[in-house]
């Protein structure tokens, strides 16, 4: 008999809905309208060009390159623009023993050289929040809008829309992983913190549910290879490994979630950072 996974509470899923959404808002919050703009300028440009209106279409790349003088200016350190926000949510439904399963599964599949077979396994093996963010390289931009116009004053346009297009492609899409088992780990250890915060004996067995579905969700992470599987998550169940020693007898419950909340909260910050793409490994060269 298969086991099943706990259910959340309705509580703790209104947290994670709230706190899913503060992270794709924490995102859009950071895109600025001049650069959205500049970006769908150029498209206008390029539409100006296909119909050879000459005039228009360099009035069009001064208001460009105006808006990214303002961004400029606001700050001149800055990089990489956000210009899109977009979210996608991949939520693996099975247990830890299900993740073990489909391990074997894969590593017997890739032994025996049914790469794409593995690989259809192995796509369903996260649960996550993506955040993906379309930047605008706000340094290379301008420069290469510049370089179009004498293309533009030759009325050499089929060679400005090549060019254009080019441009465009130099838009940057970044990635921000959100593990939604960690996540839904802390919003339980929130709610249960709110539920023992100066209190002597909240309820137990609330409490108790509470706690073993945090620990479920991080036995979840870990399976599926967020974090560091080691050092990340002993802190992590030592602490709730505590806790269930507390609320098994007749401790006070006061505060005892407060250690674990801050080591969650942690945690998740060290996913809400932009991430590197991972590198295909390359044979190494032989020496001549």
């Amino acid at each position: 008999m298969s086991k099943k996974r706990l259910e959340e509470q309705k509580e703790v899923t209104q947290k994670v809905e709230k706190a899913k959404e503060e992270y794709v808002g924490e995102q859009d919050r950071k895109v600025a309208q001049e650069a959205v703009d500049a970006v769908n300028m150029v498209m206008e440009v390029i539409d100006h060009l296909k119909k050879k209106n000459k005039e228009e279409a360099l009035a069009t790349i001064e208001k460009v390159l105006g808006k990214l003088e303002v961004l400029i200016a606001r700050d001149p350190s800055l990089q990489l623009v956000p210009v899109d926000v977009k979210e996608q949510i991949i939520d693996f439904p099975g247990t830890v023993d299900d993740i073990i399963e489909a391990k074997r599964v894969v590593k017997e599949l890739i032994e025996s050289g049914e790469l794409q077979a593995a690989r259809d396994i192995m796509i369903n093996l996260a649960s996550e929040l993506d955040i993906y963010i379309t930047t605008l390289p706000i340094g290379t931009y301008p420069v290469a809008l510049k370089a179009i116009v004498p293309q533009i004053e030759a009325e050499k346009f089929d060679e400005a829309i090549r060019l254009l297009v080019e441009v465009l492609e130099t838009l940057v899409v970044e990635k921000v992983v959100i593990p939604l088992p960690i996540l839904r780990a802390e919003q339980a250890i929130k709610r249960a913190s709110e539920l023992t915060k100066d209190k002597e004996d909240a309820d137990r067995e609330e409490l108790k549910k509470l706690t073993a579905y945090a620990k479920e969700q991080l036995l979840l992470a870990q399976a599926l290879g967020y974090g560091r599987i080691e050092e990340d998550y002993k802190p992590l169940l030592d602490e709730i490994e505590k806790i269930e020693s507390i609320l098994g007898g007749e401790e006070s419950t006061k505060d005892i979630f407060e250690e674990l909340k801050e080591k969650l909260s942690s945690f998740m910050k060290e996913f809400n950072k932009k991430k590197e793409p991972t590198k295909m490994p390359q044979a190494q060269k032989e020496e001549q």
